[in-house]
């Protein structure tokens, strides 16, 4: 009996808390890339390039990435579909030099995430990447659990990524057709 209780009162807990706590992520990585900015900046702010360094088809087989008719600045657009659901994107800003930013859609979400990849310059060929992303999961009671394990599903990813776009953002790579 003494088990069945302290059972109870842990799934009493474990419940309020997911009503209660926050249900926001952000995930983070970063690297150094021996390259120009100008270089980085035409591989993310271009969608058509996106397949040579981004790890999603890598990670998931099934998807299939539908690009919008704008395919770089703002208003580039694509959309994707794989066995887990699929989603859209959304270019919102785009500074060669600093940064492109993106909404973010999940399935059939009605709110995006926010993501970025930022740049900047460290020394005369040397930059260091980052690829951000915050949202808020809107699933009540488990939305918090799901918010606190989204580094560690997304973070490898973009941690892949990063390390695709290094190897397509080197001199080498760039002069290849």
């Amino acid at each position: 009996m003494k088990i069945i209780r302290v059972l109870f009162w842990l799934f009493i807990i474990l419940f309020l808390a997911g009503i209660f706590l926050p249900q926001n992520y952000q995930v983070d990585r970063t690297i150094i890339i021996n390259s120009s900015l100008s270089d980085v900046h035409k591989l993310t702010n271009d969608l058509t390039q996106w397949p040579r360094w981004s790890p999603w088809s890598e990670l998931e087989p099934s998807v299939e990435v539908t690009i919008g008719n704008v395919k770089q600045g703002v208003g580039a657009n694509q959309a994707w579909t794989d066995d887990s659901g699929g989603g859209h994107l959304l270019f919102i800003a785009s500074s060669e030099n600093k940064n492109i930013t993106y909404n973010i859609w999940f399935s059939d979400s009605e709110n995006p995430a926010l993501a970025s990849i930022s740049y900047k310059q460290l020394t005369a060929n040397k930059i260091q990447v980052d690829w951000h992303i915050e949202g808020d999961i809107k699933i009540p009671v488990i939305g918090f659990y799901l918010a606190l394990m989204m580094d560690m599903f997304i973070g490898p990813a973009f941690e892949l990524g990063l390390d695709n776009l290094k190897i397509e953002a080197t001199p080498t790579a760039l002069t290849q057709p």
